[in-house]
This record gives structure tokens, sequence and C-alpha cells, in this order.
């Protein structure tokens, strides 16, 4: 079985991902190729990198994954493809979308992708659409076989991927501190980077009420005490709550509201969240 190729862009399912389609079909007509998030806020490789985090583990080992949000594309950025621990492959732009792969998932060797040889002819005067005319051809001669990961181009030090800087998770006398990892658009879901384990460790269990505070920039935009609950289903229409997330992470959310767009919440290191049980 060949494997899979899993697509991601910030450019939303359409014209564009349907080029990349053909590309890769012209390659090799058997293979298969599903869509994973095309709603990736435009030019957030910070999100393209939790993105691939969230759905990564759970694609079997040999999967390739082509990631696109290029803010420089045509620009000196390493187009390249990663081998992760667990197999699979990412396809993608070194521009910070590897970081929860690096730190997560682990990276085993990473290649910068020979231009010279991957690249799509019929489109060699357009600078601006790697995702068609790089990105989905190398994806394409892998899963077919056509190149091994060697023949992607040469490899560089793992160390030189470009990560994202990250708050580190900490403890200090019950107050527990984390950044948004996301800030969904669609349901208002605000994930931290918080790992459900700490809440454990500091006794937190369902029911508690915990002091809730979002700081942008050491601002604070939201602050409230708020139910560590199950699921939406617990608490009253509007109301807020904390949850475990689906990556097994802390998250803040109202139950059939939008928090992010409320308060205009966005993600990374310049977004802090604090929890404090009551």
């Amino acid at each position: 079985m060949k494997p899979f190729i899993v697509m991601q862009t910030d450019f939303g399912k359409g014209i564009s991902t349907c080029t990349m389609e053909g590309v890769i079909l012209d390659i090799d007509p058997e293979l298969r190729i599903f869509h994973g998030n095309h709603e990736i806020q435009p030019f957030n490789t910070y999100e393209a990198s939790f993105s691939l985090f969230y759905y990564v583990q759970f694609w079997a080992p040999g999967t390739i994954f082509i990631s696109v949000c290029d803010p420089g594309a045509g620009t000196s950025r390493r187009p390249c493809v990663a081998k992760l621990k667990n197999g699979s492959y990412v396809v993608t732009p070194d521009n910070g979308a590897l970081t929860h792969m690096v730190r997560h998932i682990g990276v085993e060797a990473v290649r910068l992708i020979d231009e010279s040889c991957h690249r799509l002819k019929s489109t060699l005067k357009v600078d601006i659409f790697h995702g068609r005319d790089l990105f989905a051809v190398v994806a394409a001669k892998l899963a077919s076989g056509i190149i091994n990961f060697e023949g992607v181009g040469v490899e560089y030090p793992v160390s030189e991927i470009v990560l994202h800087k990250q708050t580190r998770v900490t403890v200090d006398d019950g107050l527990i501190t984390g950044m948004l990892e996301t800030a969904d658009r669609r349901f208002g879901l605000i994930c931290t980077n918080i790992p459900i384990e700490i809440f454990e460790k500091q006794g937190i269990n369902y029911g508690d009420m915990l002091e809730t505070a979002i700081y942008h920039r050491n601002i604070v935009v939201y602050s409230d005490t708020i139910p560590f609950a199950r699921s939406f289903g617990h608490v009253n229409e509007g109301d807020a709550l904390v949850m475990i997330s689906e990556t097994q992470q802390v998250q803040v959310a109202r139950n059939l509201k939008n928090m992010s767009v409320e308060y205009g919440l966005g993600t990374g290191p310049d977004w802090k969240i604090t929890f404090k049980k009551k």
C-alpha cells in the first residue's frame, strides 16, 4: 500500500488545493489524498505547527503531510522534508511550522528540497506557489516511490530547524501559567499548552472553581472565576468553563458562544493564561 498524503494550508480548500491534487495525481494516479486543516489563519505558521501536532499522531507511520503556510514564498526560507521519529514525513517551508514536530513528536532528520530536479517545469516563472510547484511534487514522488528520503536533497542539521518561541508552563504557589496554543474561530475554543497532568498534580478536580486570566503582552484581556468541567453541557448557555481538550491539554471556552472572537484572542508567546484554584 502506498502512503497516504494529507494536506493542510492557510488558503482554504478550493482552486489552489485542486491544482495541488492535480499535480500529485498526474505523477501517480493511484495515490490517495486526504484534506486536513485548510482553515489555518493566513500567514500564521505557529497555528500551522499546532495543527500538525493535532492530527499527525493519529495517522499511520509513513504518512506524508504537506503543510503550506508560506508567507516567505519565493525568499531564502528553506523548503524541506522532515522525517519524523514516528516514521511519517512533513513537506513544508522551514518557517516555524515544524515547531511542535521537533518538540513533541520528534524529528529524526531534515532535508532541503532540491529545486533543480523537483520543481514543476510548466510553472518555472512562478515564485509564489511552492505548494503546487514544489511541495506537491515532492510529496507525490515520495509517496509513489519515485524517490526515497535521501532523494529529496541534501540533509541539514535538525538543530537548524526554525522554531517558534514557546512559553514554558510554570507552577508557583498554586498559580499555573501557560500560553495560548489555539484560538479557534468556529467554536471559540481556547487551547493552552498546559497538559492536564499539571491539574492532576495540583489536585484540581471537576467542579473546582478556578481563577482564570488571559493576558496579551501582560495586559489582562479576560478575567473570571469559572468551573473545571467535563464538557459544555455541564454549564449554562453563555457560561465559561475549563475542560480537557482533544489534545489532552487545558482548554477554555463558553457554552454556545465564541470566546475567541468576543475577546479578540490570538496565539503564541504573547498570549499568557493563568489558573489558580479558589
